[in-house]
């Protein structure tokens, strides 16, 4: 029997997250059956259950995979050389987060759902809490950057000044979502006004 090489369980790996996703967006975490995502990949049970044990392990993986994308796309961003004005920085990586978020696999839509649910879920709690430690990490060095470059208060702790930042996103995407009434631009300079100095 030939031995099923890398890729190709990469790959079905792959078409299993993205069948059980668009189920996620349709029909929610708890409305969707492991019998829904069996039907929705075109795979049968022992084909997903050969990748993962549960719905449970299928959440967790789309959950570290979608935030460890958003890193991925607010990195090249937050890293700049030189680094850009904080203020510039959220307005960019508002409109990359957005871009992807509210593109065609509708991730956005995913994330009430992850929060909710890591709420009574201990480990898919710590898998999200790792990959948000990441996205704020580079927030914070860049805070450290304007710092040096005297471009913001030297009074603010980075890490609290990046806390505030990562829940602007965060928000961003509820508010999207829910009222529908915010865009990158107008919401980057609503939180300029609010810190700009008179």
């Amino acid at each position: 029997m030939p031995r099923v090489s890398q890729q190709h369980r990469d790959q079905r790996r792959h078409q299993i997250l993205d069948a059980a996703r668009r189920c996620f967006v349709r029909e929610g975490f708890h409305q969707t059956s492991m019998a829904d995502i069996f039907s929705e990949a075109e795979l049968s049970a022992g084909a997903v259950y050969g990748h993962f044990n549960s719905k449970h392990d299928i959440i967790g993986a789309i959950a570290e995979e979608v935030i460890g994308q958003i890193f991925q796309v607010l990195e090249p961003i937050f890293t700049q050389s030189p680094p850009p004005r904080l203020d510039e920085a959220v307005r960019q990586g508002l409109t990359a987060t957005d871009e992807f978020a509210f593109g065609d696999q509708g991730y956005a839509y995913l994330a009430p759902q992850v929060w909710a649910e890591a709420l009574r879920d201990p480990s898919l709690a710590e898998i999200i809490q790792v990959r948000y430690r990441a996205i704020h990490g580079l927030v914070s060095q860049l805070v450290v950057a304007e710092q040096d470059m005297g471009r913001t208060t030297s009074e603010g702790d980075p890490d609290e000044v990046a806390k505030v930042l990562l829940s602007v996103l965060m928000g961003y995407i509820l508010q999207r979502l829910l009222i529908g009434d915010v865009g990158p631009a107008s919401y980057a300079a609503g939180l300029g006004a609010l810190t700009q100095h008179g």
